[in-house]
């Protein structure tokens, strides 16, 4: 698939931010002798998603990673709401799925969480808003009244929309959720030193005491360069930008809508989250572009190994406290 320039840079930063695989990490363990550093890099959830590992046996590390994108493309289907035919498709045309699987159960189940954990805004049930805003239509009164997490029903056995009009999309959380399962999958087959990234969201994982990956965050004016950088290990980074996808010249209008506004959030030009899984950091930098400074870091205080890195539209930088320094 030919590549545009955003593409291009998501690849380029990488380069730089995960020369995390070329610093310390990289050269104490290449060091050792026997090692080899094996990369990769697919187009996925529309994305381009980039592995990096280090292992003993080149061909051996190359099955695995054809391995673990099988096993992330299988709950792409699961989570993905636009094919023909998927069972989101079906959950938000008919109102209901009977026996989901259960990565799909597990997931909405962790989509309530947050939706809880925020007050409502974080809301997985907000796809009727985000397609309004997409097309650039008014959002009335009543479709803001029918966006609410509260009413999915999620059993083992079924999972239902209430309301005639109610529909779901995964896109503030099945990235992260995929990206873990990638990781996952790796540390699984014997590969301990491992970044899976997936358009900025990632997993930093080594086994190694000491030996840390160098991540830098993107600049959401100037998404070649970085805004700082930071050590982290058995750690995910996830960003969310009013600059990812957005419907004005300007950034005012973008793909991040507050649920319980109708309307794209207007302090933040970026939130960068440190978690231990790429699922939290993923939904979490969601919630905290529509939570703002004050009540974003008010939230991310209370949750353990959990940092924040927020950018005002004027490029004003505020950081948690236990956000680390560069």
């Amino acid at each position: 698939m030919p590549l545009n320039r955003r593409d291009f840079l998501k690849i380029t930063a990488l380069a730089g931010a995960a020369a995390a695989l070329g610093a310390p990490v990289t050269r104490a363990l290449l060091n050792r002798g026997g090692l080899s550093r094996v990369t990769a890099t697919h187009y996925l959830m529309g994305t381009i998603v980039n592995f990096a590992l280090i292992a003993e046996d080149r061909k051996h590390a190359q099955t695995a990673l054809q391995a673990t994108l099988d096993r992330m493309q299988s709950l792409i289907r699961v989570y993905d709401h636009r094919p023909p035919g998927s069972l989101l498709g079906q959950l938000n045309a008919n109102g209901v799925v009977h026996q989901p699987p259960a990565e799909l159960a597990a997931t909405l189940r962790q989509a309530i969480h947050f939706g809880t954990l925020s007050q409502g805004a974080f809301d997985v049930t907000m796809k009727p808003m985000l397609d309004a805003a997409r097309a650039q239509l008014p959002i009335s009164p009543e479709l803001i009244g029918s966006v609410n997490y509260r009413l999915l029903q999620v059993s083992d056995d079924k999972i239902s929309l209430p309301r005639p009009g109610m529909a779901v999309t995964l896109d503030g959380i099945a990235k992260g959720c995929v990206v873990d399962a990638g990781a996952a999958f790796l540390s699984r087959l014997g590969f301990e030193t491992v970044l899976v990234e997936a358009g900025g969201d990632l997993m930093a994982n080594s086994a190694q005491d000491g030996q840390t990956w160098q991540v830098g965050l993107t600049h959401p004016r100037a998404p070649q360069e970085t805004i700082t950088t930071v050590s982290i290990r058995n750690q995910a980074v996830a960003t969310s930008g009013d600059y990812m996808n957005y419907f004005s010249a300007d950034y005012s209008a973008h793909h991040i809508i507050d649920p319980r506004a109708g309307r794209s959030p207007s302090l933040l030009a970026s939130a960068s989250v440190i978690a231990p899984s790429v699922t939290e950091a993923d939904a979490l930098s969601t919630t905290l572009m529509v939570l703002g400074v004050e009540d974003g870091l008010a939230l991310v205080e209370k949750l353990p190994g959990v940092a924040a890195l927020l950018v005002t539209k004027d490029l004003k930088i505020f950081r948690s406290s236990k956000f680390p320094t560069a």
